[in-house]
């Protein structure tokens, strides 16, 4: 295991994964519990940056799982919920992802809805002030995070958020034995990057832009994924759905820039792959991570879940191995990053590894 920080976080993923599957499982059935009690019609999942990328990612499962007649489960920027919420009554559910606790929007949503709606914290921090003001709390394990750059804390977040809207909607054990396999599958992915990356970063650490792009599931994991190489690499870095990218970051891919192109395993996948082939053909250079390599210069490989909802969770942490081994060949050390005071002047106070 890599002694470095970042990397021994990567490398904890798979851990993180099980243990919240655990650990996090009856915290996830008693606020389901709660949820059903007070005839929930509108669950929101806020966060910001990675957590909020969590909950797009987690709001899939309740795609697959919801009746015509369930509530609505809507993923939204807790800063935009803050500025502009909609009228909260007792059936909604507002649920509050923040890895350290302490994001101020988030907060300060639920305590302008105190007793307004049911509020559901998770956090992977013990004793944070989300556990103090939520009605419920899914604490996720996994062992502390001690870096600003999270990236276990990605998963395991994700797992508690993908667990309580599980038993909400009373998921079959089907999915909970898939949601477990994909540790598995987040091992693999991890052991097949750490052959493929150094000929990845060798041929891509020199460029200055990138585009991450994918399709259902995968769009959350792009956006995490070019999260990460802006965080670690400093490189100017865009995650797009697929048909995003096409109607507009597109017209920028040249031979100046490598794009990225993440795949759940599933049928949006073509769709995905065509495009990918005209950026390819446009000059850029083509990393492409999941199941299946059709038209990439690199191939970081990642099996696919039996249920899409679960793909971000294996495709994000080679991703991560790639931002991390491309920061260190560019000079850079994101166990401390030199942007940790612009994240402080704009208030954002709850940056871990300090």
């Amino acid at each position: 295991m890599p002694n470095d920080l970042i990397p021994t976080e990567i490398y904890q993923i798979p851990a993180a994964i099980r243990s919240t599957l655990a650990d996090t499982r009856p915290d996830a059935y008693n606020a389901a519990a709660a949820m059903r009690t007070r005839g929930a019609r509108r669950i929101y999942l806020i966060g910001n940056g990675t957590s909020l990328y969590s909950c797009m990612a987690a709001a899939y499962t309740a795609r697959l799982l919801a009746g015509s007649d369930d509530p609505l489960v809507i993923a939204m920027p807790a800063g935009d919920f803050r500025q502009y919420p909609p009228e909260i009554g007792q059936g909604d559910v507002i649920v509050g992802v923040s890895a350290s606790g302490e994001f101020r929007d988030v907060l300060a949503v639920f305590n302008h809805t105190c007793d307004r709606c049911l509020r559901i914290g998770i956090t992977h921090v013990p004793e944070s002030s989300i556990t103090r003001m939520g009605d419920f709390t899914l604490l996720t394990s996994g062992g502390p995070s001690t870096v600003p750059v999270m990236t276990k804390t990605y998963a395991s977040t994700l797992t508690a958020i993908h667990l309580l809207l599980m038993e909400y909607f009373e998921a079959p054990q089907e999915y909970y034995d898939d949601l477990l396999h994909t540790a598995e599958r987040a091992a693999a992915a991890i052991e097949a990057a750490e052959e493929r990356v150094p000929q990845i970063v060798a041929e891509l650490s020199g460029y200055e832009h990138a585009f991450y792009f994918g399709a259902g599931n995968a769009f959350p994991a792009a956006l995490e994924s070019a999260l990460k190489m802006k965080e670690m690499a400093l490189l100017h870095a865009e995650g797009s759905e697929t048909w995003e990218m096409a109607s507009g970051p597109a017209t920028l891919v040249n031979d100046k820039c490598f794009c990225a192109a993440l795949y759940s395993g599933h049928a949006c996948d073509s769709d995905t792959s065509h495009n990918a082939q005209f950026y390819r053909q446009w000059g850029a250079r083509l990393v492409e991570i999941g199941p299946e390599s059709s038209a990439s210069d690199f191939h970081l490989p990642v099996a696919a879940p039996r249920y899409e909802s679960f793909a971000s969770l294996a495709l994000v942490p080679p991703a991560a191995l790639l931002a991390y081994r491309t920061a260190r060949a560019r000079g850079y050390t994101p166990d401390t990053p030199n942007w940790r005071e612009r994240y402080y002047a704009q208030g954002m106070k709850h940056i871990l590894g300090t």
